[in-house]
């Protein structure tokens, strides 16, 4: 397959800047550079941002550098509003460039809006960057955990970065270059490289494990959190209730096939359990959920367990009902988990607390007191 090289680049930030970033924000905010022809963009929820003309004459990457809780206000905003509803669609959203690094779900909000197929280049970021006190300015973090050898004696790991779609060749390059000139990084042997190049079926079954595992490991983080009075990390809750986080893991996956037709590859529980006990920039974190506006390290609840609530429960239970055949919640552990935590999800009848679609009122809206 033929991957673009790197090239000038346009680059769409958040106004408020990368203060307080995450290892992988740090890494993101260094990859613009002027001198190359880079052109970076301020982006707020009032800004009706315009792109250059050099790049709506020539194609070429467009960087979307937005936390995931800003992703559905650009998307939906005029401007790409805009470039969709042109006939046909404009070319510049082909250009988009999305990165997921928080185990956020964001292709509802892409698909209903025509983007994140097999052409958008998607980027699944499992590295950062850490002050290094030392010769250089950072250190470059990494997720990739060890999972051992296969039965053919080739060496399995976790948490490597991929990326797919038309500008696939030009992320890997950017990324590797920035790690290379603020971390002195240049890598061992000819095949160093930090991001693997996927196709599009690969990179999505990817984004979906990093979704089960922190809407899995938060949710049963909170739970016994609210036991024990105790806050407990990512590490904390696969290596004391691994036959529950196995549970709910299934659980959630189990939707996917029939839902999305998404399969999970052998041995899936084993890479989410890895990289929640492991993976340096997971293991650590508080195991919360994000409802009722409590803060985590990216993602927002309707990307992580409020996805799973609305899309696979809600709109299953609100189907049946509209066709008068019963059936039994998709998800019960996970409804059971979040009644537990304090979230209505029904009658204990398996009812969705609000019928999707009733009015302007969505199920979503009811959770959260709309």
């Amino acid at each position: 397959m033929d991957w673009s090289a790197d090239q000038a680049s346009l680059f769409i930030v958040p106004s408020s800047g990368f203060d307080d970033a995450s290892p992988c924000e740090r890494l993101l905010s260094t990859l613009a550079d002027v001198d190359k022809g880079d052109v970076v963009l301020e982006w707020s929820e009032d800004d009706l941002i315009s792109i250059p003309e050099q790049f709506s004459e020539s194609p070429a990457p467009i960087y979307i550098l937005l936390p995931s809780s800003s992703l559905s206000s650009f998307v939906n905003g005029d401007y790409v509003q805009g470039l969709r509803k042109m006939y046909p669609a404009s070319p510049l959203l082909e250009d988009f460039v999305f990165i997921n690094f928080d185990g956020s779900i964001s292709e509802t909000i892409l698909r209903k809006n025509n983007l994140g197929g097999s052409e958008q280049t998607t980027l699944l970021l499992n590295c950062g960057f850490e002050a290094s006190g030392g010769r250089h300015e950072y250190k470059l973090v990494e997720n990739e955990v060890n999972l051992g050898v296969d039965a053919m004696g080739i060496k399995k790991v976790a948490g490597r970065s991929i990326a797919c779609g038309k500008w696939a060749g030009s992320v890997k390059e950017r990324i590797e270059e920035s790690v290379k000139k603020n971390c002195g990084i240049e890598g061992e042997g000819e095949n160093w490289g930090l991001v693997d190049l996927g196709f599009y079926r690969d990179v999505r079954r990817l984004l979906f494990e990093y979704g089960i595992l922190t809407s899995a490991v938060r949710l049963i983080g909170e739970v016994h959190t609210k036991t024990s009075g105790d806050q407990l990390t990512f590490n904390d809750v696969v290596m004391s209730y691994e036959g529950e986080s196995i549970d709910l893991i299934r659980e959630l996956s189990s939707c996917l096939r029939g839902g999305l037709a998404v399969t999970m590859m052998y041995g899936f529980e084993d890479r989410i359990l890895a990289l929640a006990e492991s993976s340096k920039m997971w293991k650590d974190q508080e195991a919360k959920t994000l409802w009722g506006g409590q803060k985590g390290l990216g993602g927002t609840w309707e990307q992580q367990n409020g996805w799973w609530l609305e899309e696979m429960t809600a709109k299953a239970l609100a189907k049946a009902k509209e066709t008068r055949i019963p059936i039994p919640d998709p998800l019960p552990m996970h409804s059971e988990y979040l009644e537990f935590i304090g979230l209505e999800v029904g009658g204990g009848r398996g009812e969705p607390v609000a019928e999707v679609g009733g009015g302007e009122r969505s199920f979503m809206d009811a959770l959260k007191g709309n």
